[in-house]
């Protein structure tokens, strides 16, 4: 894949998706880990509301699913 086709395949993703592709990308440039969300921290414990509200039948890779929402894989 060119440089360009790669540029023509980011700038078509979703805003979202492009900003943490570049966050990403600077990240690698750089030599340095994944950037974590600033407010990671005042994220609410949904997987603790959804067993509250579900019991056991709450699905084991929920908060797998919540993080990768939040882009926290």
């Amino acid at each position: 894949m060119s440089a360009t086709e790669l540029i023509k395949q980011v700038a078509a993703l979703p805003r979202r998706e492009r900003t943490r592709f570049e966050q990403l990308f600077h990240a690698l440039r750089n030599g340095r880990p994944s950037p974590a969300p600033a407010n990671r921290s005042n994220w609410p414990d949904f997987t603790e509301r959804l067993h509250g509200i579900y019991g056991d039948k709450v699905a084991p890779d929920s908060q797998t699913i919540i993080d990768e929402g939040r882009w926290e894989r």
